[in-house]
């Protein structure tokens, strides 16, 4: 089956209208807590600074975000719902793409239209409450592409736990992330460890804690591109095989 762009559509337009009462809770939910988190900011100095705005935001963003991405796959493991998806003529490549700009970028833009509006009130109402000032440049970050960035590479990780467990799905993924990340900042420090040991850092701790900044600093690209390969390309390459596989 080829890759037509028509049938993404025709899936994208079909989880919208499925979904739009979840989709519309989440962002209600989102903005009356982003709302509340701006203004209690403004309550201890009379301002809201860049760094609470994106601060609120990421902690409405995140969570909600992936929230929604197990709603969105909750279908495949639902005997009511699933056999009327996985018949849709649709290659699991199809189903994946759509699944994802669904739980992506269609999110993000949403969330980030809204979050605007919200901080814009919040803005007038904190100075209204508490006369502080308004300051809508807060609102347009060049970090926002870093909190981009970094929910377009998480998600796939969700978007696999979604597909691979039945029950529990939300906290057996968060485990395993968990054990993960364990995992990988020990192999880091066994790395750092074993690659550094002859130079003696371990035995002063001022020695220790420059020797680790310049090797944040040193292999900080390395590592971005290594871990942005796992949670991203791999991770929907792995998404893919788990869709393919409930298609078979």
């Amino acid at each position: 089956m080829e890759f037509d762009m028509q049938r993404i559509a025709f899936t994208l337009r079909r989880d919208v209208v499925l979904l739009k009462n979840t989709f519309l809770t989440g962002i209600l939910v989102g903005s009356i807590i982003l709302f509340l988190l701006s203004l209690f900011n403004m309550i201890w100095d009379q301002k809201l600074s860049p760094d609470e705005f994106l601060g609120s935001f990421n902690l409405c963003l995140f969570p909600l975000g992936v929230l929604f991405t197990f709603t969105v796959f909750r279908e495949f493991h639902d005997p009511k719902l699933n056999a009327s998806f996985l018949t849709l003529p649709l290659a699991a490549g199809e189903r994946l793409v759509a699944k994802w700009l669904l739980c992506v970028p269609l999110f993000i833009f949403s969330f980030s239209v809204v979050g605007i509006l919200i901080g814009f009130f919040a803005l007038l109402c904190g100075a209204f409450l508490f006369q502080a000032p308004f300051d809508s440049t807060i609102l347009f970050q060049a970090r926002y592409w870093k909190t981009i960035f970094l929910f377009g590479l998480v998600q796939p990780v969700f978007m696999v736990g979604a597909l691979s467990f039945s029950k529990n799905r939300l906290g057996k993924t968060v485990l395993i992330l968990g054990l993960l990340f364990v995992g990988f900042l020990f192999f880091n420090f066994i790395g750092f460890g074993v690659l550094n040991h002859d130079f003696g850092i371990f035995y002063g701790n001022e020695i220790t804690s420059e020797a680790f900044d310049e090797a944040s600093s040193d292999f900080s690209t390395i590592g971005k591109w290594f871990y942005g390969l796992i949670f991203g390309p791999v991770m929907l390459w792995v998404s893919y095989l788990k869709i393919k596989e409930k298609q078979v």
